[in-house]
């Protein structure tokens, strides 16, 4: 008579093995997840200091969110306006791009903000970029690496420069 099946050890076996593969991947998931989020991030941040610099060119000063054309992910040129991970804050009193994240991202923690100021150079037609975060080693290191290097200087510019 010839035995048809798997053993029980055999199917435990294979069962120990998804588990350990389980906890392995499902956490490397939900990092990648988290990352995929954050991303948005240095796309506003690219575009606003597209739009901000060609505003600079051409007006030789600097400009707010509305009277360059800048409308956040979030769909705002003023005031507070939120996406289900970041809220965009187009106030400008203290950086002049500012994202804070309303969920918790990986080993960023809720409330924690990306921004960036510029400063102008030698003249009003050139203008310094600094992006960069108020938690660079759990923010930026972890997910979004590249963000300092949307900006041009790594130089730190503190305060917003004025805007009409």
């Amino acid at each position: 008579m010839k035995k048809q099946g798997f053993s029980l050890i055999e199917l435990m076996v294979v069962i120990v093995i998804m588990g350990i593969l389980a906890a392995v991947a499902v956490p490397k998931l939900f990092g990648q997840m988290d990352k995929a989020k954050a991303a948005e991030l240095g796309l506003a941040a690219g575009t606003y200091i597209k739009m901000q610099d060609t505003y600079i060119h051409e007006q030789h000063k600097g400009g707010t969110w509305q009277s360059i054309g800048y409308k956040s992910p979030a769909g705002n040129f003023s005031g507070k306006a939120s996406t289900s991970t970041f809220e965009y804050d187009a106030d400008q009193s203290t950086y002049n791009w500012t994202a804070s994240s309303t969920v918790g991202l990986n080993s960023c923690a809720q409330g924690k903000k990306w921004f960036v100021n510029f400063l102008f150079e030698q003249s009003p037609d050139h203008a310094q970029y600094w992006a960069s975060s108020d938690d660079v080693a759990n923010c930026i290191s972890s997910l979004t690496p590249n963000f300092t290097n949307i900006g041009n200087t790594a130089t730190p510019i503190n305060s917003p420069s004025s805007v009409e």
